[in-house]
């Protein structure tokens, strides 16, 4: 045998036996992927409150007087863990948006009332549908926490509001590419209730407020 054919021969085994390995390692890592039990959804979201606010002054309800809150965008996670094989349970965490509340009605003039820093949270119980499919619906239900990092003034003075928890409810589907990674698209509905304080124009002020906000979001599912 010459060599050229030697070697040929050599180049041969070695390129049967790389494809081997690879497709082996590509083999366990989808089987992985399929056996995993955590998984990570990531994107963009959009927070729509659907505010009603009351106002009080000295205790007094403010005729007329309301407020309208600034909707957000967030980077928004949900980590969650497959402990049956369509029962999941599920932690939500955003990035910290800044809402502002302008009054409305007879408070339209008092322009900007205040803003807020809040971190959304959530922890969920979710059922999966066609769980092997590559179209996963879901529905999910939980507790979200809203947590107010910092207020600014604007005329409300001293602002301080309360931290609050709340149910939501969730649904959504997700569509896989593969057994490691897909997209998804979801909707949580949220019922929150708060209360905020402070001192308008030298009077003591309270605003009563109804978040109750929707909150879509799309983005990337993966197994890991």
């Amino acid at each position: 045998m010459s060599n050229l054919s030697r070697y040929s021969l050599s180049f041969k085994r070695t390129a049967a036996t790389l494809c081997a390995s690879v497709l082996t390692a590509y083999g366990s890592m989808a089987h992985a992927a399929d056996e995993s039990n955590w998984w990570l959804r990531i994107g963009p979201g959009y927070i729509q409150f659907d505010e009603d606010v009351t106002l009080k002054a000295f205790g007094n309800t403010i005729p007329g007087a309301g407020a309208d809150m600034k909707n957000n965008a967030a980077l928004i996670g949900e980590l969650g863990y497959r402990f049956a094989p369509n029962w999941s349970v599920a932690l939500t965490l955003g990035n910290p948006p800044k809402t502002k509340l302008t009054g409305k009605g007879t408070a339209d003039g008092l322009g900007t009332l205040g803003k807020a820093k809040y971190g959304p949270a959530g922890i969920s119980l979710q059922y999966q549908f066609n769980e092997k499919g590559a179209f996963r619906p879901y529905l999910g239900a939980g507790l979200s926490y809203l947590k107010i990092f910092s207020s600014e003034d604007g005329a409300v003075q001293d602002l301080e509001i309360d931290d609050t928890w709340g149910p939501y409810f969730q649904a959504g589907a997700e569509y896989w590419f593969g057994e490691g990674y897909g997209v998804f698209l979801d909707v949580k509905k949220l019922y929150l209730e708060t209360d905020a304080k402070g001192n308008l124009g030298g009077a003591p002020a309270k605003a009563e407020v109804t978040l109750d906000p929707l909150v879509f979001q799309t983005g990337l599912v993966f197994k890991f």
